[in-house]
């Protein structure tokens, strides 16, 4: 039950599954050889395969495919208005920096090949990549289709969400060109979070994508519910969460509390959560302690049976003999520090909720135990209020608990960041906990629904 704290490998995954790619990638001048272009090329190829196949299923109008001579990677050195009519008037290098788009004034699409792609592929790997291509290529399905929305971060929302259409084709194995390499939808998530909207932002503004939270949703709804379910996106959005900054206090402080309230405020929202449920007939009993330790000093370690003195260090933890949760001090002030203060009410949170399947006495694998535990911290989290004044929860609907907090902006872009650390790394034999992606999989079904959607994950 322990979350130990984990690196993400930034490694070159993502493999091509053919030799017949087929593609070439086009521009104003031969551009510099990079060593993802043999990926890149089978990706374009198969994301192009695969519009081929579900425009038609869905829209019902053909996919015009895209020629390489409308794909173009530039650099510093490209004459932009050479290769896409949305360099008009003169605009360079330096005004798409770090930026990859569609055109759809004359269907291009245009990625920075000096700076945005090469950054990406040495910090995430190739799939990041081709998973911005993806992104992209929803817009030139909305410029095809005529879908249009009155916000942009509709349309910026619909793109996330058919690239995870197209992922969840690869990872089932779909593709005839690709495969995904453990680890590759991990590091698509963290690769989301570079390009999320600064936190305290407005989602109505022009040019918004959406928090980390909210593109990760996206996208996690497209792997799950496929193309059709983005398409309905005209009729039926999804609801966003992103949160912008309401004060001048909540913008000094970051939107977080202060290190040494995070952890009482924590605990008294999650007694008033817990505390409305009943388990077995019995009424909700808290842990029976909180236990802050130094796993430096072996002598103040407390007792949990089947602990190492080795287990303690970086973990947080719910120890069911002796009915407490446990935290390694050291890692709850380094997570405030690296992400905020709601990484670190997840990370209780998320203990909590394992000492409440102990109560209910819930048995099975480390794993599937993990992800309902997972799925019951999104119900709580689903359940907090938007701010102090609204009865409004953060999963939309009306939420009459009481409550010791609400949220702030870039709380939940803090949950992506903290199951991305605490995903089982790519490398691990066994599954323990879930990798990130099922673990916020897992996370979003408790804070899109409730708790009761929880109980499919074990069946009780």
């Amino acid at each position: 039950m322990r979350r130990r704290l984990l690196t993400l490998f930034a490694v070159a995954a993502m493999t091509v599954a053919t030799t017949s790619v087929g593609v070439g990638l086009a521009g104003a001048s031969r551009p510099t050889a990079q060593p993802y272009d043999r990926i890149l090329k089978a990706s374009i190829q198969d994301i192009q395969d695969f519009w081929s196949e579900q425009m038609p299923a869905v829209y019902g109008i053909p996919y015009d495919e895209l020629p390489p001579s409308h794909i173009h990677p530039y650099t510093a050195k490209t004459d932009m208005s050479s290769i896409t009519e949305c360099a008009r008037g003169g605009a360079t290098y330096k005004d798409f920096k770090h930026n990859a788009f569609h055109c759809p004034l004359d269907m291009t699409i245009n990625y920075d090949n000096q700076d945005l792609f090469p950054a990406l592929y040495k910090k995430f790997g190739a799939f990041t990549l081709a998973q911005v291509l993806s992104h992209e290529w929803g817009h030139v399905i909305q410029t095809e289709t005529g879908t249009a929305f009155p916000a942009t971060i509709l349309a910026e929302q619909q793109a996330d969400c058919f690239a995870g259409a197209w992922a969840a084709h690869v990872d089932k194995g779909d593709s005839q060109l690709l495969r995904l390499d453990p680890g590759d939808l991990d590091k698509g998530l963290a690769g989301m979070l570079e390009f999320r909207d600064p936190i305290g932002g407005d989602p109505t503004n022009e040019g918004s994508h959406g928090s980390g939270f909210d593109r990760v949703s996206a996208y996690q709804q497209g792997y799950e519910s496929g193309v059709q379910r983005c398409a309905q996106y005209t009729t039926n959005p999804p609801f966003i969460q992103e949160l912008p900054f309401t004060d001048a206090l909540d913008v000094a402080q970051g939107g977080n509390l202060p290190f040494k309230d995070v952890l009482p405020t924590t605990k008294r929202d999650l007694d008033l959560y817990w505390g409305q449920f009943t388990f077995d007939g019995q009424p909700y009993k808290a842990p029976s302690d909180v236990v802050s330790y130094n796993p430096r000093d072996k002598g103040s370690l407390p007792k949990c049976s089947g602990f190492k003195a080795s287990d303690f260090k970086d973990s947080i933890f719910y120890c069911r003999g002796g009915d407490y949760v446990g935290y390694d001090r050291n890692l709850i002030r380094n997570v405030y520090g690296e992400f905020g203060d709601f990484a670190v009410a997840t990370l209780v949170g998320n203990a909590w909720a394992s000492a409440m399947q102990s109560r209910l006495d819930i048995t099975g694998d480390d794993k599937t135990i993990g992800l309902q535990a997972d799925c019951l911290t999104g119900a709580w989290v689903g359940s907090v209020p938007v701010d102090q004044e609204s009865t409004e929860s953060a999963r939309g609907g009306p939420e009459t608990r009481q409550s010791a907090f609400s949220l702030s902006p870039g709380d939940l872009d803090e949950v992506v960041q903290s199951f991305i650390v605490f995903g089982d790394p790519a490398e691990a034999k066994q599954a323990v906990r879930g990798t990130a992606f099922e673990r916020m999989e897992a996370f979003r079904l408790g804070f899109v629904q409730d708790q009761q959607s929880c109980v499919s994950l074990t069946g009780s």
